[in-house]
């Protein structure tokens, strides 16, 4: 009924328009109590798993950017989710780009977009999260500086306050690889890390891959990540290549302007990213796949390559929600 209803009425709608609508539904579905009820029962428990001792609800979670200001996270969990990401947070609210930033491409299953940090800061989204203490699925938050901040102490400082102040709150943090210099990130990954030791509970740090590392770059990380004791890798974020857009044309790409891709525009990237942390890392850290992963066969060929949990986000809008159960029933087997 998704795709062959509800999606073709979305689609004619601008796409951050329909996410609005989307997050206005989701604040009255919370109210309904018989049907969310019925939604937590399909997938309450199915596909629960112990990941390196942490129980987890399932193996698909969504990714970071859909729920950017923690506004429905718990609601989102209902539909199978073992794992919700939101951000990015900031210290200080965020507008984001100009509009229009977001661009659906239909035939090509993809979205390009060029949001920024648009998010409401630290302060605001704590206290969303602290209103549901008792969770049956992770939460994690993607956190960055703010965009003003540019020398090397301001953006230490603030990666440092949002990580302190949503400490007890998350259950594990991702820095993204390229949002600042490699300099700096190393600063910030070793700042996190110590902060953490101080911490009555340890919580995971990931790092987000771009889809366009290079295999000598991604080897830097490794080393990197090894050095300062980081817990894993989300491969990954999306791309600035267009070249698996078969659809658009180049007037459009033109008339889009600049954005990363998400979606199948990924291509197999991501894939490849993985199978070369499971070829050389796995077992050693934690292995998230995200990036392109649309169907059930890209979950499975995510899990083969070395993935141990999977993320997605542009599925979720192109297949609609009973995506989450039917990859999560096809990880089990």
């Amino acid at each position: 009924m998704y795709k062959s209803i509800i999606r073709p009425f979305l689609f004619q709608i601008s796409p951050e328009r329909v996410h609005n609508l989307l997050f206005s539904g989701l604040k009255l579905y919370k109210h309904i109590s018989p049907l969310r009820g019925a939604v937590k029962h399909e997938n309450k428990g199915k596909f629960s798993i112990k990941l390196k001792e942490i129980p987890i609800k399932s193996r698909v979670g969504l990714a970071a950017g859909f729920d950017k200001g923690a506004e429905s996270f718990d609601e989102l969990a209902d539909f199978g989710f073992g794992f919700i990401e939101v951000g990015t947070v900031t210290p200080n609210p965020q507008l984001g780009n100009p509009k229009p930033r977001m661009f659906r491409l239909v035939k090509d299953e993809s979205i390009i977009s060029r949001t920024g940090f648009n998010n409401p800061g630290v302060d605001v989204v704590l206290e969303r999260i602290k209103m549901h203490p008792k969770r049956v699925y992770r939460l994690g938050v993607n956190i960055n500086r703010d965009p003003s901040s540019t020398t090397s102490e301001s953006i230490v400082n603030d990666f440092l306050l949002v990580f302190d102040k949503l400490y007890d709150a998350a259950d594990y943090f991702t820095i993204n690889w390229g949002s600042v210099d490699a300099l700096d990130f190393e600063a910030v990954l070793k700042t996190l890390v110590t902060s953490r030791k101080d911490k009555s509970f340890y919580k995971k740090i990931v790092i987000k891959l771009p889809a366009d590392i290079t295999e000598e770059t991604l080897l830097n990380v490794i080393i990197i990540a090894r050095k300062f004791e980081a817990d894993g890798f989300i491969a990954t974020g999306p791309t600035m290549d267009r070249s698996n857009l078969i659809c658009l044309s180049k007037a459009e790409s033109e008339r889009i302007g600049a954005g990363g891709v998400s979606g199948k525009g990924i291509g197999d990237k991501s894939k490849k990213i993985v199978k070369f942390l499971g070829d050389n890392v796995k077992g050693e850290f934690l292995i998230i796949g995200a990036g392109g992963v649309m169907t059930v066969h890209d979950a499975i060929d995510m899990m083969n390559y070395g993935a141990d949990l999977v993320q997605i986000y542009s599925a979720f809008i192109f297949e609609g929600p009973k995506i989450v159960h039917d990859m999560n029933k096809a990880i089990s087997r």
